[in-house]
């Protein structure tokens, strides 16, 4: 009795809780980010798709119900996808039909029908006859409607699904150089010059240094930065959301004791998905579970254990194996509508009396940024161009925010403004001069690299060149492919390699961290064999994924989680 009323409770307090949060951002118009006026009811702005926050918590809650124990950072990132989804189905003009529907239905039970022991024969195989029946029946027209609803949803995102995959073909060109990469095998010889040996024939004087100051005074300039304090609301669980997941395994302990199977409602109720545990030995279950676990004989339930991320219960099923539910504590909708009383309270109190003041006042330590841009925001918040915003505009006596963040949420203040200056040559020497190391060691190492190669030319060997100058590198590479040269040394070093024949002699090859030439000495091919076939897989694997990620990676994404306080 005890549970149902407060199982009916929560659901009570969450409505009141929704419709609070409705009242404050739809009626009352609060403005809690401080940047305009302008009443937000969109949540997110997808490639132009407007959201809505009344859309975002149906999505949210739906998800919720799906995925126990999903984070709110994952409902985001699943209701992106969505968006994507939807709009390249009708884009693309994906549609299903009434005959591929019924199809569907009739030739694929859900998982729910065909793992129900209902729907067994004595044999325990899934008898298609039943099926059948409950199609026919008149009571399973509620049901029927609600797959067909969810048919007509996913068979249109299937059909795009298999399209995608088919984009994933290679040509047969592509197939026949990915075949050559790995079948042709090269002896190679290689002049390599690095950049640290060339930094040692050159010195930088001042006159240099001033030269080049002079010349690129531009690149030295700093530009106005701002010091934003602080304060900082931590998102981290309230006593009621302890007393929710301790008052939640106290329901399964209940449920227990009134005869329920621990497994059904493990897999009814547990954040963890993974309620059958099994293992072997000393190191295959938490030690906090194992000591628990030791205590206890086949069949018998552990009492409740207060555990890393929550409350758990354990039942030992035999040896080496034990079933397991979890209820976590996380930060509920009531708790962060606390914390968002907290934060208006504070912004509140800020404007009458100060930002020090109220932070005083309501024993909050204020912090301080180190220097910020608003071309070059690093900051740990989410929406960083939110606060580029804030910053660009910043006045005294205003407020910024609440900027969401992984752990909590970010008020902020101008503290103070450093103003642009062209620094002066002598508070900078030294990073001058790493500024001229890049570009001179660079230039110095393309002029001896060339040197070198018209040595070759006039008739000099890769061998004369290393022996007669200590700065060159000399090596040989024999058997190796294309593919092993382009993990060590780099996609242009195998390239170089590969339009070389036997004898022939690269130009120059202007890298990284060094400068190369390089001599093909010999090239031969070895038979394709099945070591080979995963490197092409993987190309084509790797295709659909970029294909994937191009698709369903919005080009522009508006997200206002921090004016809904999400």
């Amino acid at each position: 009795m005890m549970r149902t009323l407060r199982k009916k409770t929560r659901l009570v307090l969450f409505i009141a809780l929704a419709g609070f949060l409705g009242l404050i951002f739809f009626q009352w118009g609060f403005n809690i980010m401080g940047i305009g006026e302008e009443r937000e009811t969109d949540i997110a702005k997808v490639d132009g798709i407007p959201v809505s926050y009344t859309e975002y918590l149906r999505f949210a809650q739906q998800k919720e119900m799906e995925y126990r124990g999903i984070s709110m950072d994952d409902v985001w990132t699943l209701m992106i996808e969505e968006v994507m989804w939807q709009r390249l189905t009708q884009k693309e003009k994906f549609g299903v039909t009434d005959e591929e529907i019924l199809m569907v239905i009739r030739n694929n039970p859900p998982r729910e029908v065909l793992e129900s022991e209902y729907f067994q024969d004595e044999n325990g195989q899934f008898d298609y006859g039943k099926y059948l029946e409950l199609l026919r029946a008149p009571q399973s027209r509620p049901w029927l409607l609600e797959y067909e609803r969810n048919l007509r949803k996913e068979l249109p995102r299937e059909k795009l699904r298999s399209l995608l995959a088919t984009l994933g073909w290679v040509s047969p060109y592509e197939d026949s150089m990915l075949i050559a990469a790995q079948t042709t095998r090269y002896d190679v010889t290689v002049l390599m010059l690095a950049y640290f040996r060339t930094r040692n024939l050159f010195t930088i004087s001042e006159e240099d240094a001033r030269t080049y100051y002079n010349s690129n005074r531009e690149r030295f300039k700093r530009p106005e930065s701002k010091i934003l304090e602080y304060v900082f609301f931590e998102r981290k669980p309230s006593q009621y959301d302890t007393t929710e997941a301790r008052e939640a395994i106290e329901d399964v302990v209940a449920r227990l004791e009134e005869g329920e199977d621990f497994l059904m409602v493990a897999q009814e109720v547990s954040d963890d998905s993974v309620v059958v545990r099994e293992f072997e030995g000393e190191t295959g279950l938490q030690p906090y579970l194992m000591e628990v676990y030791k205590r206890l004989k086949d069949g018998e339930v552990s009492d409740m254990i207060q555990g890393p991320h929550g409350y758990e219960l354990i039942m030992r099923v035999s040896r080496g194996k034990l079933y397991h539910v979890q209820k976590n504590i996380d930060v509920s909708r009531m708790t962060l509508g606390d914390i968002y009383e907290k934060v208006m309270a504070f912004k509140e109190t800020a404007h009458e009396i100060g930002f020090d003041s109220a932070a005083s006042e309501l024993d909050l330590q204020v912090r301080t940024t180190y220097p910020l841009r608003t071309d070059k925001i690093t900051f740990p918040v989410r929406d960083t161009d939110g606060l580029a915003a804030f910053l660009k505009k910043a006045k005294r006596d205003e407020i910024g925010g609440p900027f969401g963040s992984m752990g909590g949420f970010y008020l902020f203040a101008l503290d103070s403004v450093i103003p642009a200056v062209q620094p002066a040559f002598e508070e900078i020497v030294p990073q001058i001069e790493a500024m001229m190391d890049r570009d001179f060691v660079r230039e110095k190492t393309d002029s001896i690299i060339h040197e070198y190669y018209d040595r070759l030319m006039s008739g000099a060997t890769m061998e004369d060149i290393a022996r007669d100058d200590s700065l060159i590198m000399y090596s040989s590479n024999t058997d190796a492919t294309l593919d092993q040269m382009r993990m060590s040394v780099g996609d242009d070093f195998a390239g170089t390699i590969a339009r070389l024949e036997p004898g022939q002699l690269s130009t120059p090859l202007i890298g990284e961290w060094a400068a190369y030439i390089v001599r093909c000495d010999a090239k031969r091919s070895v038979p394709f064999d099945s070591s080979m076939i995963p490197a092409l897989q993987l190309k084509r694997q790797f295709r659909v994924q970029q294909l994937s990620m191009d698709i369903f990676e919005p080009e522009e994404l508006e997200d206002k989680r921090d004016v809904f306080f999400e």
